[in-house]
């Protein structure tokens, strides 16, 4: 068993990726075809059709209009639109309007239902016992903003959160450390004087999350819930492709510019297991170590 990771300085807010939170009941495969079948579209594309017609779809909004459209202006609906569109072009279906309609809104009222996620068992204990402590916690996530203000609010988790990031809003995907600099600001809001050091980012996405956040300054651990809990495909739950990276900076921002750090541990020889662990009850385990020894 690896050792537990040692946590320097004392934490005082943690920022935490939607994927610790909730998991996608279905992939999104068998999303598009049960509401193909409900729409009645005429030679419904088939699950086995659809995923890879919807891994090229995404791919393509991703990299042509990144962060959820973000600098189009661009609505959520209308990027899932565009990309559900592809989706069945990319099967060879085509649709009247009417009935594209019909089929979209069906998959679009599923993700945002309160049957398209489950909250992860031990998220809520985790956030009550961040509460007891004192501690500041908020979402940063790749994902679009209904994610926030619909999914999280149904299934009671805002009451938790100071501060609630997504791509979407800031034009920037982790791992681009900008949207890491947004996330202190954010939490600075609570905790005056709050360094980035004093912030740990925990996310299931070893690029995304873990070395995105050390390169900002901000400390990280990893969460890898196995297999049997592994992320599924979703509108709401995505790997995002990297399209907004090497997002434009303003030069306006330069003076809360992070500085470069050699945080990935495949150059410095670290131990990545070391950071990471298994489910959110190992990462108050932990915290409370690091509390502990600011005690002694």
């Amino acid at each position: 068993m690896s050792p537990r990771p040692n946590l320097w300085p004392a934490v005082k807010a943690v920022s935490l990726d939607v994927s610790a939170l909730l998991a996608p009941r279905l992939p999104v495969p068998a999303v598009y075809a049960a509401a193909a079948q409900w729409a009645k579209l005429e030679s419904p594309p088939t699950q086995e059709e659809l995923c890879p017609a919807f891994q090229k779809a995404r791919q393509d909004a991703q990299e042509r209009f990144p962060c959820f459209g973000h600098g189009e202006g661009w609505s959520a609906r209308e990027w899932w639109a565009w990309t559900a569109r592809r989706t069945l072009a990319n099967c060879g279906r085509d649709y009247t309007e009417a009935e594209f309609n019909r089929f979209f809104r069906r998959v679009y009222q599923h993700y945002g239902s309160q049957g398209a996620f489950e909250e992860l068992a031990d998220a809520k204990p985790f956030l009550e016992w961040t509460r007891q402590q004192g501690l500041t916690v908020g979402v940063t996530t790749n994902e679009d903003a209904r994610v926030l203000d619909t999914t999280l609010p149904m299934l009671g988790f805002h009451d938790f959160m100071r501060w609630f990031i997504t791509s979407q809003e800031v034009g920037y995907q982790k791992p681009n450390q900008w949207i890491y600099v947004e996330v202190w600001r954010e939490a600075s809001l609570w905790v005056p004087g709050l360094r980035r050091e004093e912030i740990l980012h925990v996310g299931s996405s070893y690029e995304e999350d873990f070395c995105g956040a050390r390169d900002a300054g901000l400390q990280a651990l990893l969460l890898d819930r196995g297999a049997e809990n592994a992320a599924v495909d979703s509108e709401e739950a995505l790997l995002l492709d990297r399209g907004a990276k090497n997002a434009v900076v303003d030069p306006e921002k330069a003076a809360d510019s992070p500085s470069q750090s050699a945080a990935d541990p495949e150059k410095t020889g670290e131990d990545v297991e070391v950071w990471t662990l298994r489910d959110l009850g190992e990462v108050q385990l932990v915290l409370e170590q690091g509390i502990i020894q600011q005690l002694r």
